[in-house]
């Protein structure tokens, strides 16, 4: 099993915007988790949005 840091999978997620795999709720989240990690404040997600953002980035990049 690989390991990706918290901003790379954010950074991955990103890259679905738009694409249409992602639902609207997924969308809307990732684009928030981005602001967050282009204003350079990954430190401040709370464990909720890290176990969240695992779970998104298991479903699309398993």
């Amino acid at each position: 099993m690989r390991y990706y840091s918290t901003s790379c999978m954010i950074e991955r997620l990103a890259g679905l915007i738009g694409t249409g795999d992602l639902s609207n709720w997924e969308e809307s989240f990732v684009r928030n988790l981005d602001e967050i990690r282009l204003a350079g404040e990954v430190t401040k997600l709370t464990d909720s949005q890290i176990e969240k953002l695992d779970e998104l980035h298991a479903k699309h990049f398993a």
